[in-house]
């Protein structure tokens, strides 16, 4: 909604003093490299390094909000095949969700004010469920119960997509799907993660490992058959810390010239209610 004329006047000479540290501010998250919005994919066992079946939902993402960034984590992927060194499950597991814990922990020390978002399909939701929720996993050595990401990484960490986990199980917070039962690692009946809020785990019947179906190729078909559900989720999720963001002394002020393009700049709320009734 455009302003009247007089009103954005008023707006434009209450923040003139400001618009040199405006821009600074605007432009120092290029400069140094860090994203609004940064975006984490683990791909299923035994595909090639690269986001594999999560990499629809990323895109989706990065495509809906213009100049998010992504990487995929690095880790085995495997279950004991040849094709992937023949590391077994248990231990690429163990191994990748150290990767994520690490990853995330080392992005969020370089872009602290950047919001993060996870997803993992199948062998990478596992992982990604070990980081964020924490909880041992003995199928995978992993023994200690605390959650592995630090929990000032954790509060930047606004959405989780896990697709086809094994760590599925019926009646856990954050479940979709149509599956009743669990995966073949998954959690204890009662597990409560303590950033349940944050994320969906995506699991139907017929799903053979992350639930006790017979129909593998159904496991390859949550991003066609969620993907948008999935999407929907995030963009709620980073919508609701845009509005609670407002409750911080920042205010994103967009005034529109003619002929011009949009002006953004940040400035204190107090300032501007100083200067304009």
């Amino acid at each position: 909604m455009q302003l009247p004329t007089e009103k954005l006047a008023a707006l434009l000479l209450a923040v003139q003093p400001f618009l040199g540290m405006g821009s600074a501010l605007a432009l120092e998250p290029r400069q140094g490299g860090c994203p609004q919005i940064h975006i984490f994919g683990a791909r299923e066992t035994t595909v090639s390094p690269g986001y594999g079946s999560a990499g629809s939902v990323v895109d989706s993402i990065r495509a809906a909000f213009p100049g998010a960034t992504s990487e995929a984590i690095t880790y085995p992927a495997c279950g004991g095949q040849s094709s992937c060194g023949g590391i077994s499950y248990g231990d690429s597991a163990r191994q990748g969700t150290a990767a994520v814990a690490q990853a995330v922990n080392s992005f969020h020390q370089r872009c602290p004010n950047s919001q993060i978002v996870l997803v993992g399909y199948s062998q990478g939701g596992q992982i990604m469920d070990n980081a964020l929720c924490g909880g041992t996993d003995p199928g995978s050595g992993i023994t200690n119960p605390a959650v592995p990401i630090n929990a000032s990484a954790v509060n930047a960490i606004k959405a989780a997509i896990f697709m086809g986990s094994p760590r599925y199980r019926n009646g856990l917070a954050g479940n979709v799907g149509t599956c009743t039962a669990q995966g073949f690692a998954s959690r204890p009946a009662g597990f409560v993660c303590p950033s349940a809020d944050k994320l969906r785990n995506y699991c139907d019947a017929q799903d053979p490992y992350c639930c006790t179906g017979n129909d593998a190729n159904h496991h390859q078909a949550y991003g066609r058959i969620y993907g948008q559900d999935a999407l929907t989720f995030v963009r709620g999720r980073l919508s609701s810390v845009r509005r609670s963001g407002m409750e911080r002394p920042d205010l994103l002020l967009a005034g529109y010239l003619q002929g011009a393009e949009p002006l953004v700049l940040s400035v204190p709320v107090r300032l501007i209610r100083e200067k304009v009734v």
